[in-house]
């Protein structure tokens, strides 16, 4: 008797075993030692289900990195929803950042500090069109925060966007290096209170973001 095809859920469950299994793997023993064989070996099926579903493990460190990048839009969306202020969009962005990296730490580790294939790595190859989509789910996050910081800066033009990016970028690395170090557990070997911490830093870097705008309304000239 032929078997039952599998709904749309069931397939989508199955895609995220397997790159739930993949992330595991990357994590625990790094990109280069992942492999489709123990994928397979890990979920108790053979390589070739693995392949029904994606190519090779390029596909799956790029499909992992779309699905964190994913959570991490729909998560700075949601947390700044309902805010017309554009210093209140800002702060709870920020802390939807570190909410994130807390959360979800195999993820941040794959998207932003193991030294996985990126963009740049596929272009030109096969799978460069994946690449390309997983890129620009990285820039929509980027785009989250570029919007406000232009709103607050008068005039237009290119030096005022070098200016919007850099001070994106600038707040970004002070994000990134809170969250991991609070994931290596360094923190913890320092810090008797990480939470406060943790807190009261997030709270710096806002009020960074809010003193930029006091000096635009000051009419300094920034760029």
């Amino acid at each position: 008797m032929p078997k039952t095809p599998m709904t749309r859920e069931e397939v989508e469950v199955t895609r995220a075993r397997i790159l739930d299994t993949a992330l595991d793997i990357i994590i625990e023993e790094g990109f280069n030692n992942l492999s489709i064989r123990k994928i397979a070996s890990r979920l108790d099926v053979s390589a070739t289900t693995i392949y029904t579903y994606y190519t090779n493990k390029d596909e799956l460190n790029l499909m992992i990195r779309i699905r964190g990048f994913q959570k991490l839009h729909d998560l700075l969306v949601q947390g700044s929803a309902g805010y017309e202020d554009i210093e209140d969009r800002l702060k709870a962005m920020v802390r939807g950042y570190v909410e994130f990296g807390l959360a979800y730490p195999s993820y941040y580790d794959i998207m932003f500090n193991l030294h996985t294939p990126k963009y740049l790595d596929y272009v030109g190859t096969e799978i460069e069109p994946v690449a390309y989509n997983e890129k620009q789910n990285a820039l929509k996050c980027l785009a989250l925060f570029m919007e406000p910081v232009r709103a607050y800066l008068p005039g237009k033009g290119k030096a005022r966007d070098e200016f919007a990016l850099y001070q994106v970028v600038r707040f970004w690395s002070d994000l990134h290096g809170t969250v991991t170090l609070y994931n290596s557990r360094l923190f913890h070997e320092v810090l008797d209170d990480v939470e406060a911490f943790i807190e009261k830093r997030t709270g710096n870097l806002i009020e960074d973001l809010t003193m930029m705008k006091k000096r635009v309304d000051a009419g300094e000239s920034l760029y």
